[in-house]
């Protein structure tokens, strides 16, 4: 029997987080416990499972372009 993957905290990614960054316009990430903003272009990536999914076609578009 297949076991359930374990869920990623985003507390426990620590100082990797500080890594990421929006692959639209390279600017820092902020994040929360179910989304990413980009300080940068406003753009809003969603977080799955403690995964943030950095995929500009999946993103809110920035509020400009709305």
């Amino acid at each position: 029997m297949p076991l359930d993957p374990p869920r990623t905290n985003l507390r426990a990614l620590g100082t990797w987080t500080e890594l990421l960054a929006c692959p639209a316009c390279l600017s820092p990430l902020r994040l929360d416990e179910s989304q990413a903003f980009c300080t940068g272009c406003d753009r809003v990536y969603p977080i799955l499972d403690g995964i943030p999914i950095l995929i500009p076609d999946r993103a809110d578009p920035p509020a400009s372009t709305k």
